[in-house]
């Protein structure tokens, strides 16, 4: 789950803009899934307060799972009370500041890339591996990470999916050779 309380970090004013952007991004989620591909789905961000992405926001369908596709259908009506009636979009609102959380984390895992916003105070991304396998045949090993030394400021962000792993064959997240921190 995301870092709720950077995004109360925003200034006050810039929370529409937050929350705009967001509710954009999860309307165009939901058309791509809905099969109306069409720009909206690709286009640039223009949201005055986020801070510049890595990459074009591209949707990357393999993450467009029917729980999480639910889970957002069911933010979308929630949130739509707020999209109505902008003047209930507020930074001490803690209802909406989870919300808004919980369909940031969604989007950074559909883009592949964090979504931050100018004065957020939030953890520095780190390291972000996201490693997707069908099948890691007998003796066969993969790994995400494998690292010799890691200092105290480090962070890592791993996302590993494997559908079958043979038997002897091995999936490692994180290997760390060495002292963490």
């Amino acid at each position: 789950m995301g870092d709720q309380l950077s995004l109360a970090t925003v200034a006050t004013s810039a929370m529409p803009q937050v929350f705009t952007f967001l509710f954009g991004r999860l309307g165009a989620v939901l058309d791509r899934r809905r099969g109306n591909d069409t720009a909206a789905s690709t286009e640039p961000a223009t949201c005055p307060v986020l801070v510049e992405p890595e990459a074009p926001l591209l949707i990357h369908d393999e993450e467009l799972t029917e729980q999480r596709i639910r889970r957002l259908e069911a933010m979308a009506r929630e949130l739509a009370v707020y999209h109505r009636n902008p003047a209930l979009i507020r930074h001490d609102d803690e209802h909406l500041l989870q919300a808004m959380s919980e369909l940031r984390d969604d989007l950074e895992a559909i883009y592949g890339q964090p979504l931050s916003f100018t004065g957020e105070r939030r953890s520095a991304p780190g390291v972000r591996v996201r490693q997707i396998l069908d099948e890691v045949e007998a003796d066969g090993v993969a790994r995400a990470v494998k690292v010799g030394r890691v200092t105290a400021e480090a962070s890592a962000d791993i996302e590993q999916r494997t559908r079958v792993v043979r038997q002897g064959g091995e999936v490692t997240a994180l290997e760390i050779d060495g002292t963490l921190g």
